[in-house]
């Protein structure tokens, strides 16, 4: 996430956030009266991405932890594949595997989805705002030019699409950043093995020989499980 993701939902919250201030004012020479209207699409598109970013954000949450069991299958089937031929073990993990994958699916299932809404709605704004400069053009036609009305109605259509992937790209910057919030707080509250007065290293051929000492250790059974063993 932060390698990868990081980067890449910089360049594009960046690119994207520049390439829709643009086209919007392009789209706004079609008719000055289209600039008056600009705040009120600002407002909308701030409580659409506010809303969206919520649902995305623990979605995307519910992605990462959906996965982890899924690694560590594979993982412990990786290590354990000798024990697992040995013993026959094989439909089981295989089914276990396909259990955990279609599980890590749904919450990216999900996100595909409002991706898909989010997409939608502003593709309806779009809309909305190429019938408003149309109209405002056809009912003021002393304030509208023609090569400005063309310039206007060809932005229509980068605006929209800069501003789906202005918020992706925002929503995967603000995911990732939440990704080193996460291994910060790991790094301070997860205790070390390492303690502070430990200093000695030991040296490369320990343990020279195994041996291990028991002292004041008392091991007993519970009455429950001898008579259970007993039945």
């Amino acid at each position: 996430m932060i390698e990868l993701s990081l980067a890449t939902g910089v360049l594009t919250t960046v690119t994207n956030l520049f390439g829709a201030i643009g086209a919007a004012a392009l789209l706004a020479t079609g008719s000055p009266l289209v600039a008056l209207t600009t705040p009120l699409f600002i407002i909308f598109v701030y409580f659409l991405q506010h809303t969206y970013l919520l649902t995305s954000r623990q979605i995307r949450l519910l992605d990462l932890e959906m996965r982890s069991p899924l690694y560590s299958h594979f993982l412990e089937t990786i290590e354990g594949l000798p024990t697992i031929r040995s013993f026959g073990w094989q439909r089981e993990f295989i089914q276990t595997n396909i259990r955990y994958l279609d599980g890590s699916q749904r919450p990216y299932y999900f996100l595909f989805c409002i991706q898909r809404w989010l997409s939608l709605v502003l593709d309806l704004m779009a809309t909305a705002m190429a019938v408003l400069v149309v109209g405002l053009a056809i009912r003021y036609r002393q304030l509208t030019d023609p090569g400005s009305l063309g310039v206007s109605m060809t932005s229509v259509l980068g605006f929209n699409v800069s501003l789906s992937q202005f918020i992706n790209g925002f929503t995967l910057l603000e995911t990732s950043l939440g990704a080193i919030s996460r291994l910060r707080n790991f790094v301070n509250d997860t205790p070390a093995e390492a303690k502070v007065d430990e200093v000695e290293e030991p040296p490369l051929d320990w343990p020279t020989r195994g041996l291990i000492e028991i002292k004041n250790v008392t091991v007993y059974h519970k009455y429950e499980l001898i008579s259970h063993l007993t039945l």
